[in-house]
């Protein structure tokens, strides 16, 4: 009896450990935010236009709207610029900061509340709106 009470423990822990995460995950995008789109092997920057859970309707800078799409998480990467105030995923956690400069598809970033010991070069997969 007691093995089953155990075992009923441990997969409702798991279970809700896996529904948890999923209902909390941040959309990879904002309306109005700028970003970049792949398309055919290059990036090109856009603005989103609308969100719907994981994907971004997006519009082209610099094209007509026949060009507008809805892009999922793998053809799309925020933009930042210096100043701008960012999440940044560090170590499994996401911590508030801010973008101090932009180089090659690398954000330097400093971390809210530490000093710039901290601060470091980040990829675009680690930062967030």
């Amino acid at each position: 009896m007691k093995n089953k009470v155990l075992f009923g423990a441990i997969f409702i822990a798991t279970w809700v450990g896996t529904l948890i995460p999923s209902a909390f995950a941040a959309s990879p995008c904002s309306v109005g935010q700028k970003a970049e789109v792949l398309w055919k092997e290059s990036w090109y920057p856009a603005t989103v236009l609308k969100v719907n859970d994981d994907k971004c309707y997006i519009t082209y800078d610099g094209y007509d709207s026949s060009w507008d799409e809805w892009v999922g998480t793998a053809r799309f990467r925020a933009s930042f610029q210096a100043g701008d105030a960012v999440r940044i995923l560090w170590k499994g956690k996401w911590y508030p900061g801010q973008v101090l400069e932009v180089s090659n598809d690398l954000y330097k970033i400093t971390y809210d509340g530490y000093d710039s010991s901290w601060d470091e070069w980040v990829e675009p997969a680690r930062v967030s709106r």
